[in-house]
């Protein structure tokens, strides 16, 4: 009963945040997302809020007991939007995902060989967490409700520091946020402790961005023709193109 009451407690701030429609940028990337119409953004997916905040407190995914406990590792979302364009919003923190690296196959624990998105090319690869910058989204119906998909273009900025990647992962339905190790990288947030001979990581500080990183994701903008070669500047520059674009031509 008591977890019954928490649930509607839930659900009715989600709504009061749906009425209020305020969502603030944290002070240090605020020139970083000048332009961005949140004034206009609309909440969405408030199911997924209500899972995201169930977790935190109760470390249960829909009801049942979670053995990584989300009150140890919060997202801390604080906003599910869409722009009048469709773009995808959320913030919250950025674990690290090494999914794809060389560093994956013999590292263990959650860490896995393959990503969900595989390069359309001979062998069909995975995304390498150590080269190509890339996020994850949660499962649960996620993606296909806010009309995201493999591949989708993101804009991730962290402290100011903007940079661009796309989804290659699916991760636990009730947690949010989630980024490779190249993305950590590019945000700054240094990740990497030792290199080998052929400049792959061999061993990772495992600690992730604790809040305040702000993701932007592109519905409908994969890119066509992406190989593990032209990944990188190819996600760059779309992704510069599509963030100016949302921002109204803002640098």
């Amino acid at each position: 009963m008591r977890r019954q009451l928490f649930l509607w407690f839930l659900i009715l701030s989600c709504s009061n945040a749906v009425a209020q429609n305020v969502f603030t940028p944290p002070p240090q990337s605020a020139s970083a997302v000048t332009g961005a119409p949140f004034a206009a953004a609309q909440p969405v997916g408030a199911r997924f809020r209500v899972r995201f905040q169930a977790c935190e407190a109760h470390d249960t995914c829909d009801g049942i007991k979670q053995k990584f406990r989300c009150s140890t590792d919060p997202s801390h979302n604080t906003a599910l939007l869409r722009f009048p364009n469709g773009t995808i919003f959320f913030n919250g923190k950025m674990g690290l995902d090494a999914d794809g690296s060389p560093l994956s196959k013999t590292r263990g624990g959650t860490n896995l060989p393959e990503t969900s998105f595989r390069f359309a090319v001979a062998g069909h690869p995975s995304v390498d967490a150590d080269k190509i910058a890339y996020i994850v989204l949660p499962g649960g119906g996620f993606a296909s409700e806010l009309g995201l998909a493999q591949g989708d273009i993101a804009a991730v900025i962290f402290a100011g520091q903007v940079t661009f990647a796309f989804v290659a992962d699916e991760g636990p339905k009730c947690k949010i946020g989630e980024g490779s190790i190249q993305l950590h990288e590019e945000l700054g947030h240094k990740v990497c402790l030792t290199r080998n001979r052929r400049g792959e990581c061999t061993r990772l500080r495992d600690v992730g961005i604790t809040k305040d990183v702000l993701y932007f994701v592109f519905p409908n903008s994969k890119i066509a023709g992406l190989t593990p070669e032209n990944a990188k500047q190819r996600i760059a520059e779309e992704g510069e193109r599509l963030f100016n674009t949302l921002r109204g031509g803002s640098r």
